[in-house]
C-alpha cells in the first residue's frame, strides 16, 4: 500500500511540475530601455508605451505595445510562436504596423528570446529595421530530475 501511495503522489508531483512548465508558470516584465534599429541607426531614446509592465507570457506584455521616434512608429499587433524545442531560444514572428513618414505598413518581424533579451528584425522598403529589449523573468517553474 505504501509502495503504491509512493508511486500515485510522485506522479501527482511530476505531472505538476510539467504542467507548470507548460503553462508558462513565469512571471515576465520588461526592463530597461528598448533600442530601435531602422536604416543602419539605433535609436535609444524613444517613446514608448507597454502594453503591460508584466504578465505570464509574450501575448500580454508585447500585444498592444507602441514605439516611436522621430517618423518611425511601431505598433505589436499579433505574435505567433514557433513550436519550442527544449535548450533553444524561443523563436517566432510579431506582426507589426509600421509607420514611416505617415505611411503605416502591416509586416512581420522574426523575434529570437535568447538569455533575457527579446531581438526583432524585419525588412519594410529594403530597409531592415528591429527592436531590442530585456525581458525579466522570475517565478519561473523548476523541473525536476
Amino acid at each position: 500500500m505504501k509502495l503504491l501511495l509512493t508511486l500515485f503522489f510522485s506522479f501527482l508531483l511530476l505531472n505538476a511540475t510539467e504542467m507548470g512548465i507548460k503553462g508558462g508558470g513565469c512571471t515576465l516584465a520588461q526592463e530597461g530601455k528598448v533600442q530601435l534599429y531602422y536604416n543602419g541607426k539605433v535609436f535609444d531614446n524613444i517613446n514608448y508605451k507597454a502594453n503591460a509592465k508584466s504578465g505570464k507570457n509574450f501575448r500580454e506584455i508585447f500585444i498592444g505595445t507602441q514605439m516611436s521616434t522621430d517618423n518611425i512608429k511601431i505598433k505589436i499587433i499579433d505574435y505567433k510562436p514557433n513550436k519550442r524545442m527544449k535548450g533553444k531560444p524561443k523563436t517566432g514572428i510579431f506582426i507589426v504596423d509600421t509607420t514611416i513618414d505617415k505611411i503605416t505598413t502591416t509586416m512581420t518581424m522574426t523575434y529570437i528570446f535568447d538569455k533575457g533579451i527579446m531581438s526583432t528584425t524585419g525588412v519594410i522598403n529594403k530597409t531592415t529595421i528591429g527592436f531590442t529589449t530585456k525581458v525579466k523573468y522570475s517565478l519561473c517553474s523548476v523541473s525536476i530530475k
